[in-house]
């Protein structure tokens, strides 16, 4: 059978961007984001050594930031876009939190005077308790994530009939949610899928299902072009 299905879950901003991405590839990309992003009004000007930045979610938060302040982001994608917003001083670690970390040690920055712009989950958990840990940064809540109640009908076909090859995650609790939200009848189709992680730790929260067919990590877009 030929399964040429690709699932896309993360919510705006970047599912519409993505979708074209993969269609570009020539999938047949389907939206069905588990989650809606719903931000927090921008703060004014909040002095400090440097904002961190782990999602392109929080971008929006810091529109009334200084320009010139140091923005670091968790992988190039966010930084592009923090770039395009104006930041003039923007560097991009390779891809996940613990690359982020490692990037404000090697640059000799920790302590509160560092603030993390991030999500607030679901259950009311803020993100970036690792780097709170290891860095002492001061975090500042950007946006909260929503669930949505059900999978597209759109990915529920696709699923029922076995087209789907592939899923993209970019974060642990895209995977959470999308396992919730997967009828218990067509779970079995998820061992003829890939999972496209964006991070290792996605990766192993993925294989944890021990349901899917591979479970690979990277950039899902540059993993769906070497399949």
């Amino acid at each position: 059978m030929m399964r040429r299905v690709v699932l896309i879950t993360r919510p705006e901003p970047g599912l519409r961007e993505t979708l074209a991405r993969v269609q570009a590839q020539g999938w047949h990309g389907v939206a069905s984001p588990v989650m809606h992003i719903q931000p927090t009004p921008p703060i004014a000007d909040y002095p400090c050594q440097a904002m961190l930045v782990t999602s392109r979610q929080a971008l929006p938060f810091l529109a009334h930031q200084n320009r010139e302040r140091l923005v670091l982001t968790v992988g190039d994608a966010t930084a592009r876009h923090a770039r395009a917003m104006g930041f003039q001083y923007v560097e991009a670690a390779s891809g996940d939190q613990e690359a982020l970390e490692t990037l404000c040690q090697q640059k000799g920055l920790r302590g509160p005077s560092l603030v993390l712009a991030c999500g607030r989950g679901r259950d009311g958990q803020l993100y970036g308790a690792g780097l709170v840990q290891s860095l002492g940064v001061q975090r500042l809540e950007a946006y909260h994530v929503r669930p949505i109640p059900s999978l597209s009908d759109a990915a529920l076909r696709a699923l029922a009939h076995d087209e789907v090859a592939a899923i993209f995650f970019y974060s642990r609790e895209t995977v959470t949610l999308f396992m919730e939200l997967c009828p218990a009848e067509l779970r079995a189709v998820l061992r003829h899928c890939r999972a496209l992680c964006l991070s290792e730790a996605i990766a192993a929260h993925a294989r944890s299902y021990d349901i899917w067919g591979e479970v690979e990590f990277g950039p899902p877009l540059t993993l769906l072009s070497h399949i």
